[in-house]
């Protein structure tokens, strides 16, 4: 529903959501939580709740990121065929134009789809959860990623082989694959290997003395690959999700007979789960990290290098479309004040206080990060404070996130969150 803004609670309310370093919880559960099927403390819809994240949030998350995960490959094998005819002997200023312009068609489509897919972050449940989140993975492994394997993968691509089988990259592992491993092919102008020379093994042994326009040529191949396997991982989140017997239908068909969900609220607590994403991976990986709050590769300071997209520095539109993509679940949709969101489920709750903090979190941390200009990198150097102030904005949102909402809404914290005091 659409946000509607009151004065916040008691001072003493927000001094409490601002004092200490980290969240606290002394309970895995809200007070009300049930196990029970009917689970009689709730009076709320909460079949209309489901039905409205899927339909107004979800699915059409899923299918933007599709759409734009499908388009990729053209862009990327448009920049590959002028990288790969292109003679840097002939000085042909024309066709350096021409090949520079692909590389930049294909590095904004990139962008497009990063920021499609950082909506879908906050909406991991379903297909995305299942095998240990190997689709998820398979799309985008951050923050486990390797360079030094996708190094190794574009020779291994390049010769076609591995151990006396043909190159598949399907059956790759997921550090070598997705959205991580394309922004490195696509944005790293650094063509040496990332390995080290331990690492690197026989099989990068003459890379670094190749000519560069070989090696260019090797990378942005092994990008088209890369690109083709995200289009088929994005086809097949929309085939696990949509349709009669999809993920989606399952969601919204809570507590029937045959339904892996036995209740509506366990259901719904597999949407809750997903946006505690705000929370280790927002929160603490992608800014507290970086600001040295944990330790980092610089030790505890603040660190450029430890942000999460390096190469194409992408990480403060990756933050910006987190907070839209929570506040769109929070809300039911984009502000439609007829979609059901779990604001309603607390003002039904008799929690409206909390969500006026929340909705106020939200409203303030978008304001912070919106603050952050050019880079995150640059902005850690040259105005550390306006980061800081963007971690303690979204910290806000999260301390409600862990208590308040969680215990109004009877819901249980999710497994990675229970008992932890950060």
């Amino acid at each position: 529903m659409a946000p509607t803004f009151k004065p916040l609670l008691l001072a003493s309310t927000l001094a409490a959501l601002l004092s200490g370093c980290g969240e606290s919880t002394s309970s895995s559960t809200g007070e009300n939580f049930s196990d029970s099927k009917d689970n009689g403390t709730i009076s709320f819809d909460q079949q209309a709740l489901l039905v409205s994240l899927t339909d107004n949030v979800i699915t059409p998350t899923f299918e933007a990121f599709a759409n734009k995960a499908q388009s990729l490959p053209a862009q990327v094998k448009a920049y590959c065929d002028l990288e790969t005819s292109f003679d840097p002997s002939m000085q042909d200023e024309a066709q350096k134009a021409a090949r520079d312009e692909a590389k930049l068609a294909a590095q904004d489509a990139w962008r497009e789809t990063m920021v499609s897919w950082q909506h879908a972050e906050l909406m991991v449940v379903g297909p995305l959860l299942e095998n240990d989140k190997s689709l998820r993975n398979d799309i985008y492994s951050w923050p486990n990623a390797s360079t030094c394997s996708v190094d190794q993968d574009v020779v291994f691509f390049e010769q076609g082989m591995i151990n006396g089988v043909a190159y598949n990259i399907r059956n790759r592992s997921d550090k070598r694959r997705g959205l991580d491993a394309s922004e490195y092919l696509l944005f790293n102008d650094e063509l040496a290997y990332s390995c080290s020379s331990v690492a690197a093994g026989d099989i990068l042994a003459n890379w670094n003395t190749r000519d560069e326009q070989s090696r260019k040529v090797a990378r942005c191949q092994f990008a088209v690959e890369v690109a083709n396997d995200l289009s088929h991982s994005a086809q097949t989140l929309l085939n696990q999700w949509s349709g009669e017997q999809g993920y989606s239908e399952v969601l919204k068909t809570a507590g029937q007979p045959g339904n892996k969900f036995e209740t509506q609220t366990k259901a719904i607590n597999e949407i809750s789960d997903a946006l505690f994403y705000m929370t280790e991976e927002l929160k603490d990986y992608k800014l507290a990290t970086p600001l040295g709050l944990f330790a980092n590769s610089c030790g505890l300071e603040a660190c450029p290098q430890a942000v999460e997209s390096v190469y194409a520095k992408h990480s403060i539109e990756n933050i910006k479309a987190n907070i839209t993509a929570f506040e769109q679940l929070f809300l039911g949709g984009n502000g439609d004040a007829a979609a059901t969101g779990f604001d309603d489920f607390l003002d039904e709750q008799q929690a409206s206080d909390t969500k006026q903090v929340m909705l106020q979190g939200i409203a303030d941390a978008k304001v912070a990060v919106n603050a952050l200009e050019g880079n995150l990198q640059t902005t850690l150097v040259n105005d550390q404070a306006a980061v800081t102030n963007t971690h303690e904005k979204v910290k806000v949102v999260t301390d409600q996130l862990k208590n308040d909402f969680i215990n109004k809404l009877a819901l249980e914290l999710p497994k990675t969150s229970a008992g932890d005091n950060d």
